[in-house]
């Protein structure tokens, strides 16, 4: 081979390589690209996120008149056995879980056996199609707490007798007000207090109290004296716990 052949043969060479090194960097540029953009994507995804997990709004935190614990529950009776129930009223499975055990609680209350802390949540807000239901008939059932333990717990029922499904809009404020005075008896302050949501604030900082910091993943969550208890057993463990003394 002449001189002249090997001269054009590496510059051929040399013009594949650099044709090679070109679409390498191009190569990489389109993937360095296309992950910027995915990153973008999904800070921005986050950021929507964050804006809309913060754009709930912040409601006053107003103490109830009736007996609270500091983990916001309602308190129900005075015996020494406590029990811890985590509800939400758009939840069918409290629902089911107050049809099974309501008489028995009532009948411990009753005796002096327990002190019941009812602790309504609002974790299903978001299958309310905006409208915020679980907030707003668990603000309503602290209104009817304030006026009595008792009322605090027909309101529990009724609401559950009415219980709107999941992924619709839930109860009307006008129709949760119904409920109570044609059902419950409840009178004007407690209407003025569910229309002023007056524990709006209250029931939000129960709901990241029970969520953050009383490990709380779900509703109908029991404990019996601090510790979470199957709701199968619930009420073998309540038994159990009352014999104990």
């Amino acid at each position: 081979m002449g001189k002249s052949n090997r001269n054009t043969d590496r510059r051929q060479a040399a013009e594949a390589l650099r044709r090679q090194q070109a679409a390498e960097a191009r190569r990489r540029k389109i993937v360095f690209g296309v992950a910027i953009g995915a990153a973008v994507v999904l800070i921005g995804g986050l950021l929507a996120w964050g804006i809309w997990m913060n754009s709930e709004p912040e409601y006053e935190v107003n103490d109830p008149a009736a007996q609270v614990t500091d983990t916001f529950g309602v308190q129900i009776g005075d015996g020494p056995v406590q029990v811890d129930l985590y509800i939400d009223y758009m939840c069918p499975a409290c629902n089911q879980f107050e049809s099974a055990y309501a008489e028995q609680i009532q009948s411990w209350v009753d005796d002096g056996s327990v002190t019941v802390n009812y602790h309504p949540l609002a974790i299903l807000d978001r299958l309310s199609a905006g409208t915020e239901y679980s907030s707003r008939a668990a603000a309503a059932a602290v209104c009817a707490a304030d006026v009595g333990e008792q009322q605090f717990l027909d309101y529990t029922l009724a609401l559950y007798a009415n219980q709107p499904a999941e992924n619709t809009s839930g109860l009307t404020d006008q129709e949760l007000i119904a409920i109570g005075t044609d059902d419950v008896g409840l009178g004007a302050d407690w209407q003025s207090c569910v229309e002023s949501e007056k524990y709006r604030g209250w029931v939000q900082e129960g709901n990241t109290s029970a969520t953050s910091d009383q490990g709380v993943t779900g509703t109908p969550t029991a404990k019996v004296n601090g510790e979470v208890v199957e709701n199968s057993a619930f009420a073998d463990e309540v038994q159990a716990a009352i014999d104990a003394g």
